[in-house]
């Protein structure tokens, strides 16, 4: 799908929009409420790495929870490279489609505190920007399949609850 304007160097008819919140539909995907029916639902993080290439994660609806249209946390295992690229650098970027587009928030994070096994990051967003096409609705960046639903469940559920807490403690 191309994310250029009309009339740039790719010549495809596309439709870009720029903003500094993120839109209603993701937040309410990434609310923490629900999540029984948001195993679907995942976003992409991107960071980059100490020799400046690319470096993805993908992150479900038990990773990510919104504030507002302004502010949001995630959950990152402690050893992970996004982990170490965003205490380095302390800036990203999160993709996921809401409203039949892709849309990307720009980052600034800080970690906040480690939530048992996970690094609970603090993001403002700084800007976001709205991918997509007139010719073409987006149902979808990445998918996937829970092994143990129950279990990732479960999981997802103290991870918010987590991130939540520590929104309370560290404004």
């Amino acid at each position: 799908m191309a994310t250029e304007s009309p009339g740039t160097a790719m010549g495809s008819p596309s439709t870009a929009t720029d903003s500094v919140e993120l839109p209603h539909a993701w937040l309410s995907q990434f609310d923490g409420s629900n999540l029984e029916n948001k195993l679907h639902v995942a976003a992409v993080l991107g960071t980059v790495d100490d020799a400046g290439w690319p470096h993805l994660v993908y992150l479900s609806a038990g990773e990510v929870l919104t504030h507002s249209t302004h502010r949001l946390s995630f959950a990152l295992w402690p050893t992970s490279r996004s982990t170490a690229n965003l205490r380095r650098v302390g800036h990203a970027v999160l993709h996921a489609v809401a409203d039949g587009a892709v849309w990307e928030a720009r980052l600034v994070a800080q970690s906040r505190a480690d939530a048992n096994d996970l690094v609970v990051f603090d993001a403002e967003v700084i800007g976001v920007h709205r991918h997509a096409a007139p010719y073409a609705e987006v149902t979808g960046l990445i998918g996937f399949r829970l092994n143990d639903p129950v279990s990732a469940l479960d999981r997802w559920r103290r991870q918010i609850e987590r991130m939540r807490e520590l929104r309370r403690i560290t404004p």
